[in-house]
């Protein structure tokens, strides 16, 4: 289940694929953690870092898009998906704290991190790299 590093999910945007794949290693030892049955507290903590962490990180991408002056319409789409994933992130915090049964929480979990993560960086976030050397190359 765990979401392995490919030349697929590279930007090209040497800040943001090292934080892919140090977000990518928390997702894994999150997933790792609630397979293995880990303790509630143990779980709680990785979710409470990897809520400050991805919060740290679409905060750079948004940044580095206005610094760059990315295309205002493609980041408004942007920003709502990474809203859209708080919003999904949150709703299953919620579930886990009501419910932590193992089954549940792998399966949302894969579906709400692994699946959403894998898409938006082969798309949305791509489009950033593409656009990052269409700059450079005008240059």
């Amino acid at each position: 289940m765990d979401i392995k590093w490919t030349e697929d999910l590279t930007v090209g945007v040497d800040s943001i694929d090292d934080q892919h794949k140090e977000l990518i290693s928390i997702i894994n030892n999150l997933l790792k953690a609630i397979n293995r049955g880990d303790a509630r507290d143990e779980i709680e903590k990785v979710i409470a870092f990897l809520k400050n962490y991805v919060a740290t990180h679409f905060a750079m991408e948004e940044t580095l898009m206005l610094r760059i002056k990315y295309p205002n319409d493609k980041f408004l789409e942007h920003e709502r998906q990474h809203t859209d994933f708080w919003e999904n992130f949150n709703e299953l915090v919620a579930v886990f704290n009501n419910d932590h049964s193992l089954p549940l929480m792998v399966n949302t979990m894969k579906e709400v991190l692994v699946d959403w993560l894998v898409n938006h960086i082969c798309q949305t976030d791509k489009a950033i790299g593409v656009f990052v050397k269409k700059q450079q190359s005008l240059v």
